[in-house]
């Protein structure tokens, strides 16, 4: 997870002059993959956790799907793995985000992870991302596509990659990368199709619309009814011309004018945390166009007790003539009650649990305290329904609800991860939750559970949960943020 002081002390710091994109013509091949998260081509989504640690930098943990969901087989990469480029070095970041969709359409699914931090030659800071490519067997070799933004200083980078998303942002057809910048390009995109040997088919900066944009975080989805990708970005424009430093969800609508800001909604800024997992686009209110949800679970003005705020759709982009709505544990229909410090909204997911064509929304409040057990963290989901989500029907989950792996305990923060997404292939969104449980008395921490969707929502009917005890893995956690 990445800090909001470090992004914008590198957006400050780091002016890069924004040169005139290179094209390379990769060639495109076969069909692309009809699962963005299927590595290996078996028709069923791989999970990939970014949370796993060891000695100097990260590890990615994938756990590959089966028809019950993920799997028990499991495959560990850092950049000291077979066919990985790079070494593994304090403060690279590998692992710091990452994305997965098939950037060379071989029909299989590839994984980006960024690595902010990762020096090139005597640049320092130059960021990059590294595309793992899929195959029949699994996830195998790596290429490294690093920030293609001019340094305006010597010896000074742009972190390229404190975030990722992908996407078909341009509508060609081909699947792209958009990833931030600390450069004055705030958001670069990558323009595909890619190729192996480190083709792609150019790039451009989102930051023309603004005088310095700074991304925080970043989220792609379809909001319009057209089929390219959408994008929102959080963040700030730094030179705004006005005294203060306004936080926005800046939106860009996918298709040939993609480059250019064609919304904006304004975003309380209470001075937490502007990154991890806050930003969510689901049809709520299934008119055919994507939502905007906001988790503000850090938010300092209220003592962190945190809320979730919602920006509907409309036919060009976010609809400005709906009101945001706001949800937080007092909302009516909402388990609980809004305490200080239980970071609700700290994490949010958005998918379709029951099947009804609604999305729902999963919220988690990592900080709520269950009796004496202080921060052992809950996950609220709220139901979509005609006219939008609402609290009405809202159901809770804690370790303490039966079926689940594990007992509520301090500082257990069930609900600092989460991910929905429909691993089972029966057209229901299931639920991935991140804990930060220490394993017994050992020096392990992490506890990954899987939930089931279903037509009432989430059962703990057939849950599973992973560790790296469970998993035999030799490093001491892990567990989120997920791909995205």
């Amino acid at each position: 997870m990445h800090a909001r002081r470090t992004a914008l002390t590198a957006a400050v710091a780091l002016v890069a002059t924004i040169g005139t994109p290179f094209l390379v013509a990769p060639t495109a091949s076969a069909a692309p993959a009809k699962l963005n998260d299927d590595f290996n081509g078996d028709g069923y989504r791989d999970v990939v956790m970014l949370g796993g640690t060891h000695g100097k930098d990260g590890r990615v943990t994938v756990v590959y799907g089966t028809s019950s969901g993920p799997g028990t087989r499991v495959q560990v990469l850092h950049q000291d793995s077979p066919g990985i480029p790079g070494a593994v070095e304090a403060e690279d970041g590998w692992g710091t985000a990452a994305t997965t969709t098939d950037l060379d359409r071989d029909g299989y699914a590839d994984l980006v992870v960024s690595s902010p931090g990762e020096d090139v030659g005597d640049v320092q800071m130059r960021g990059g991302l590294t595309v793992v490519w899929g195959g029949s067997k699994g996830l195998g070799s790596g290429t490294v596509f690093n920030s293609p933004v001019p340094q305006e200083y010597e010896g000074s980078g742009d972190a390229f990659g404190e975030d990722v998303v992908s996407g078909d942002f341009d509508g060609d057809g081909d699947q792209d990368l958009a990833a931030t910048s600390g450069s004055r390009a705030g958001v670069v995109l990558l323009k595909g199709p890619f190729t192996r040997t480190g083709g792609k088919s150019g790039w451009s900066s989102l930051g023309g619309s603004y005088g310095y944009l700074w991304a925080a975080n970043l989220v792609a989805g379809r909001v319009t009814a057209d089929a390219a990708t959408d994008l929102y970005i959080l963040g700030s424009d730094l030179q705004s011309g006005t005294d203060d430093v306004d936080l926005w969800a800046s939106f860009h609508r996918g298709g040939s004018t993609f480059a250019q800001r064609a919304g904006t909604v304004r975003v309380p800024d209470d001075e937490g945390h502007q990154s991890g997992d806050i930003l969510s686009v689901g049809d709520f209110d299934k008119d055919g166009y994507g939502d905007l949800a906001i988790g503000r679970g850090y938010e300092t003005d209220d003592h962190e007790r945190g809320y979730v705020t919602v920006q509907y759709g409309g036919s060009n982009g976010p609809d400005t003539a709906r009101k945001p709505v706001k949800f937080t544990q007092s909302t009516t229909g909402v388990p609980g009650s809004s305490e200080n410090e239980d970071y609700f909204g700290s994490a949010i997911a958005a998918g379709d649990i029951n099947g009804d064509g609604y999305a729902d929304l999963a919220v988690g409040a990592r900080g709520e305290d269950l009796g004496t057990q202080h921060d052992a963290g809950a996950v609220t989901v709220l139901f979509g329904r005609a006219g939008g989500l609402s609290g009405t029907g809202a159901k809770s989950y804690t370790q303490d609800t039966s079926g689940i792996t594990g007992t509520a305990e301090t500082q257990d923060q069930f609900g600092a991860n989460l991910k929905l997404t429909d691993y089972t292939r029966d057209g229901r969104a299931d639920l991935v939750i991140g804990t930060n449980e220490q394993l017994g008395h050992e020096d392990r921490w992490g506890l990954v559970h899987f939930l089931k969707g279903s037509a009432p929502g989430i059962t703990t009917t057939g849950s599973k949960s992973y560790s790296v005890t469970s998993l035999k893995l030799s490093y001491t956690r892990l567990g989120g943020p997920f791909a995205r």
